[in-house]
Formats: C-alpha cells, sequence, structure tokens
C-alpha cells in the first residue's frame, strides 16, 4: 500500500495563516484534493483539519466526497459526522484502509499528523502544491521536530493560476 501525502502551502512552506485562515490557498487545490481523494477512494485527515473544514461553510466541505472513505485521525474520542470513521494513530488509519484492500492511501493534515506520518517511516510520496503566495506568520508544514529526511523528485509542473506541484518520493 503506498501512501501519499497532500498539500497545498504557501512559496515559505505555511499551510495556514498563524490564526489557521488559508484563504491565501486557491479553490483549485481543493479541486485537486477532491479529485485524488474519489480517485484513492479514500481520505486520512486529522482532527483539526476535520474541524477546520466543517467551519469553512457549504462552499468547501468532506461531505462532498462520495463513494471516499474517510478517516479521521484523533487520540480523542470525537463524536464524528456520518460516513467518518475514527482512528487512534495513523497505523491504526492505515490498517483499517489495508482491510478494505486500498492500494493507495491520501494523507492531507496539519504539522502533527504529517510529522507523525513521515516520523514513523510511513509515507512513500509527497505531492506539493505551492501558492503564489507568501504568508509571514504561519503554520508549517511539518511540526518543528528533529528529523531529516531525504526526497526523490518524481515530477514538476506549473498547474493553472501559477501553482507549481512538486512530486517527491521519500528515500527511506
Amino acid at each position: 500500500m503506498k501512501v501519499i501525502l497532500y498539500m497545498a502551502m504557501s512559496l515559505n512552506g505555511f499551510i495556514a495563516k498563524e490564526n489557521g485562515d488559508e484563504n491565501f490557498i486557491s479553490h483549485d487545490n481543493w479541486q485537486t484534493l477532491v479529485k485524488l481523494s474519489g480517485e484513492f477512494g479514500n481520505i486520512v485527515i486529522g482532527r483539526k483539519t476535520y474541524e477546520a473544514v466543517k467551519n469553512w461553510g457549504e462552499d468547501y466541505s468532506f461531505n462532498d466526497l462520495k463513494n471516499v472513505k474517510k478517516v479521521v485521525i484523533s487520540r480523542q474520542d470525537l463524536n464524528l459526522d456520518d460516513g467518518y470513521i475514527l482512528a487512534k494513530s495513523p497505523e491504526e488509519a492505515l490498517e483499517i484502509l489495508k482491510k478494505e484492500n486500498f492500494e493507495n492511501v491520501l494523507v492531507t493534515g496539519g504539522p502533527i499528523i504529517n510529522s507523525s506520518f513521515i516520523n514513523l517511516n510511513l509515507l512513500d510520496e509527497i505531492m506539493i502544491n505551492v501558492e503564489p503566495a507568501v504568508v509571514g506568520k504561519g503554520i508549517g508544514l511539518f511540526y518543528p521536530d528533529d528529523f531529516e529526511k531525504k526526497l526523490s523528485l518524481i515530477d514538476n509542473k506549473t498547474l493553472d493560476n501559477g501553482i507549481v506541484q512538486l512530486y517527491y518520493e521519500v528515500i527511506k
């Protein structure tokens, strides 16, 4: 099973502003996420991402992902909406999807979830859409921690609205 992290971020590596606002990220990136989750048939997110997207309003909702197995990782017990599965760890999330025979798993989360997957050596690939924007203060792609992973570029391309997509293999 291949595990792929997909994220959108500013040119200087922030996935959100310090207050959690993501208004610098274009609608094109949401459409990419919807398309990928449909192709994979699944998505793994963290509790904070789940709660943040719930508050975005009707234009953006994980509920719009039809025929997609949605797994939320949280150590806390949560009252999730119908159609979501709770996992207590990245390993449990992957085990749930492995039992469903998924070949690829799509992860998109905040720095804690992203760091958990990479530190546990569970990520195989990373796809980053870099927005043509910079943010002075913000939330990074990974949680500040003492780790280092080498990557190998698989592909890169320029998408609409000046978004640059970088696609890497994680060297294990």
